[in-house]
């Protein structure tokens, strides 16, 4: 999952699902940081499809989805209804579907040991998201262990 500030996300989270790679970019790419506001770009229609802010809680890299587009191919989910736990049958927007990401010692830009949910089938992957040299896409591996 490769994301990118402000003009690329997931394939509609659906990569996630198939362990791939999310890009996205930063809303703006003065900083040269993971924090802040994320559009999700459909790769097939380049439609935006969500925006997600990353942000720190408790020391750990932690994403909330913040707003979700339709496509015209593709009405936006509103409720997470494959979700399990205390997320299940919640909005997705404000959703956490990104956390306990923790920095990794030898690699700044990187965050490792996470937890991803593509709320499209209510399934958690583990995670690690890499953030380019120049601020601009995060990639995101996400995988089963």
């Amino acid at each position: 999952m490769i994301l990118g500030r402000g003009r690329r996300l997931v394939p509609g989270l659906a990569l996630i699902a198939a362990m791939g790679v999310l890009l996205a970019q930063p809303a703006s790419a003065e900083e040269k940081t993971a924090f802040g506001y994320w559009k999700h770009i459909d790769e097939d229609s380049h439609q935006t499809q969500s925006i997600f802010k990353l942000y720190e809680s408790n020391g750990k890299l932690v994403g909330r989805i913040a707003k979700i587009f339709s496509t015209p191919k593709k009405k936006a989910q509103t409720i997470c209804t494959e979700c399990s736990g205390s997320q299940k049958n919640k909005p997705i927007v404000g959703l956490v579907f990104f956390w306990d990401f923790v920095r990794d010692k030898e690699t700044p830009n990187k965050w490792i040991d996470g937890k991803i949910l593509n709320p499209e089938d209510g399934k958690v992957y583990n995670a690690e998201a890499e953030l380019s040299s120049d601020g601009k896409t995060l990639t995101v591996f996400g995988y089963i262990r």
